[in-house]
């Protein structure tokens, strides 16, 4: 049986996934992720170790979509866009955006739009974290009743 080139793993039946590159032997990186209480995957961490670019972080999110339509969520994840530890000077909120995910912070958004029209990065020093969600049917957008109804289903 021939392994796919990337693979996904959960080494310890914990909220813990592991990418490794199987034709290059090494670990590419981690993700920790969740259910929460308004129904949504939560993304703790997403940590790609080896270079940008490479389509690991999108193999990462593809795969957390499909988690979270697995525990009947829908496709919905939440994660909070984070300027730090692991890559300060490369803040991930314009990548998460691109794939699709808003936030409640329009100004922000705004600002992360404008660096995706012109080609430009956020800059480090004035990027706040960002808790954005995906797609745009939040939980927090959703009437009480609506609220409700999910918790039913």
């Amino acid at each position: 049986m021939k392994l796919p080139e990337v693979l996904i793993y959960n080494p310890c039946g914990t909220n813990l996934y592991q990418m490794v590159n199987t034709k290059e032997k090494k670990l590419v990186g981690r993700m920790i992720a969740h259910p929460n209480i308004n129904r949504q995957l939560e993304i703790d961490e997403l940590t790609i170790f080896s270079r940008k670019r490479q389509g690991y972080g999108t193999k990462f999110l593809d795969f957390a979509k499909k988690l979270s339509r697995q525990y009947g969520y829908e496709g919905n994840m939440v994660l909070n866009a984070s300027t730090t530890p692991y890559d300060p000077h490369n803040p991930p909120h314009i990548f998460y955006r691109k794939y699709g995910f808003t936030s409640d912070n329009k100004k922000m958004l705004k600002k992360i739009d404008k660096c995706i029209k012109k080609g430009r990065q956020l800059d480090y020093y004035t990027t706040p974290n960002l808790i954005m969600y995906y797609p745009d049917n939040h939980p927090a957008k959703l009437t009480v009743l609506q609220k409700i109804k999910r918790l039913f289903r």
